[in-house]
C-alpha cells in the first residue's frame, strides 16, 4: 500500500471528537493531532483522509491552508519547523462516510464508518480503513495514544479502546469519553455505538475485563467467553504480562469477520465463540503489542494468532494438537497457492495466510524445540513490544534464542 503512510512526522496522540446518530448516516468530527517533526524545515504535512467536507484546519491554533489530492489531507505549516519540534493539528469535518469495498478485504463491503441500520454503528478499518473516518497517518509504523470524546443520543452507549473515563448526560444525549495510554496502530483505533450492556470481571491474575454486549448477543456470549480471564491469565503466562489497561470484547453485526482492535476486540455477533475469543485476544500481543512493519507480512501474526488458539484448544492433548496440526497441513495445500510473505492484495488476509501462517509456525516450533519456541515468543514481545516488527526481526530473535540458522527454513516456507 504505498500510497497510505506519510513521512516528516511522528504522531504521538489523537483526539477524536464524534458526534454519531445511528439513525444518520452523517458524521460530525473533529480530529486534534498532537506530532513531532521528523526531518529538518518540514513546511506542510500529509494526513490520509477520505471524504467528508474538512470546515476548518489549525496548527498550533492558527488558521491555515490545506488542500486535497490522492485521497490525502494536505496541511500547510504557518512557518517552516525544525527537526524534532512539537506541532499540533486540528482538523474539523463532517458528512456521509464514504463506503467502498477495499482492495485488501473481500469479507466486508467497505471500510471504516459502518451503518447496520440495526440501531448501532461500528468502525472496521483493517488494513486501510483508518482513513475513512479520521484524519491520520495510516500505517502501522506511526503509532500513537489516542482519546476519544463520542457524543451520541440519549440510551445508547459509545465504546472505544482503552478506559472509560468520564460520561455526561444532557439535553443532546450521551458523551463518553475514552482513553488509552498505550501506542497504537490507526486500523487497531474503534468506535462502537448501540444499546450496549457493560459486563465486568477480573482475571484470576488481576487483568480488569469488560465487555460490551448486544442484547441479542448476551446469552451466547456470557456462555462462549467464559473462558476471557483464564485465557488472558494462560497467555500472560507464557508470553509476558498483558501488555494493556484492560481488556473485553464489543459485539457487532460485523460481516464475516471479528477484528483485533487494541483493548477491546470487535467481535461479530455472527462469529460468537471460544475460537474467535481466543484468536482475537492472542493478538494483543502479537499485531498489537508488536505491530506488523509491512502490511505484506500479515502472515506472521495471523498465523501466531491461529497457532496459538489451536494451543489453547488442545493445551491438555499434544497427540490430538498434533493431529490438529496435521490437519491444517492438509487444509493448507487446497486452498490458493501464494508467497505469504507477500501476499497478492486479495488476498492478503486469505485463507492460507492464517492456515498457512499457522503451519510454518508450527514447523519452526518442530525444528527449534518447545522451550526455545516459547522463549523466542517471549523475546519477541520483550524486544518489539510498542512498536513494529518485520518477519526479518522474528527470524533474528528465533535464530538468537535457538542457536540455529533459519535462512532457508524461511525463504522455503514464505517466497
Amino acid at each position: 500500500m504505498p500510497k497510505i503512510g506519510n513521512t516528516g512526522y511522528d504522531v504521538d496522540r489523537y483526539t477524536l471528537r464524534l458526534t454519531l446518530d445511528p439513525t444518520q448516516v452523517f458524521v460530525t468530527g473533529t480530529a486534534v493531532i498532537e506530532a513531532t517533526t521528523t526531518q529538518p524545515a518540514l513546511n506542510q504535512i500529509a494526513l490520509d483522509f477520505v471524504g467528508f467536507d474538512v470546515t476548518d484546519v489549525k496548527v498550533d491554533g492558527q488558521p491555515t491552508s490545506h488542500q486535497r489530492a490522492d485521497e490525502k489531507l494536505i496541511v500547510d505549516l504557518p512557518q517552516a519547523l525544525a527537526q524534532a519540534t512539537p506541532f499540533t493539528v486540528l482538523v474539523s469535518y463532517q458528512g456521509e462516510p464514504t463506503q467502498r469495498p477495499s482492495p485488501y478485504v473481500r469479507f466486508t463491503s467497505h471500510v471504516g464508518f459502518h451503518f447496520p441500520g440495526d440501531g448501532t454503528i461500528f468502525t472496521f478499518s483493517e488494513p486501510d480503513g483508518a482513513r475513512f473516518w479520521y484524519p491520520a497517518n495510516d500505517h502501522p509504523r506511526d503509532k500513537a495514544r489516542f482519546r476519544f470524546e463520542l457524543q451520541v443520543p440519549t440510551g445508547l452507549t459509545a465504546v472505544a479502546n482503552g478506559q472509560l473515563i468520564g460520561q455526561q448526560t444532557s439535553a443532546n444525549g450521551n458523551l463518553f469519553i475514552w482513553e488509552h495510554n498505550y501506542p497504537m496502530a490507526t486500523y487497531l483505533a474503534l468506535v462502537a455505538v448501540g444499546p450496549y450492556e457493560r459486563l465486568e470481571e477480573v482475571s484470576p491474575g488481576g487483568i480488569p475485563i469488560r465487555h460490551y454486549v448486544l442484547p441479542a448477543d448476551k446469552e451466547e456470549f456470557v456462555a462462549d467467553t467464559a473462558i476471557t480471564g483464564e485465557a488472558l491469565d494462560w497467555m500472560s503466562v507464557l508470553f509476558g504480562a498483558y501488555p494493556f489497561e484492560a481488556f473485553g470484547y464489543a459485539t457487532s453485526a460485523v460481516s464475516g469477520a471479528s477484528l483485533e482492535t487494541q483493548t477491546m476486540v470487535l467481535m461479530s455477533s455472527e462469529l460468537i465463540g471460544k475460537r474467535t475469543a481466543v484468536h482475537e485476544m492472542a493478538h494483543m500481543w502479537f499485531g498489537d503489542w508488536v505491530s506488523l512493519d509491512s502490511w505484506s507480512q500479515m502472515w506472521l501474526k495471523e498465523g501466531l494468532a491461529t497457532y496459538i488458539q489451536k494451543m489453547w484448544e488442545f493445551q491438555d492433548d499434544r497427540a490430538a494438537f498434533e493431529q490438529a496440526m496435521l490437519n491444517l497441513q492438509a487444509a493448507d495445500q487446497t486452498g490458493e497457492q501464494y508467497p505469504l510473505n507477500n501476499p497478492p492484495p486479495a488476498q492478503l488476509l486469505g485463507y492460507n495466510t492464517y492456515v498457512g501462517g499457522a503451519v510454518v509456525i508450527h514447523e519452526l516450533r518442530q525444528l527449534v524445540g518447545d522451550v526455545a519456541f516459547i522463549n523466542g515468543l517471549r523475546l519477541f514481545v520483550e524486544r518489539y513490544g510498542g512498536r513494529t516488527a518485520s518477519t526479518a526481526d522474528f527470524q533474528a530473535v528465533m535464530e538468537e534464542v535457538s542457536g540455529q540458522s533459519l535462512g532457508e527454513f524461511f525463504a522455503e516456507r514464505l517466497n
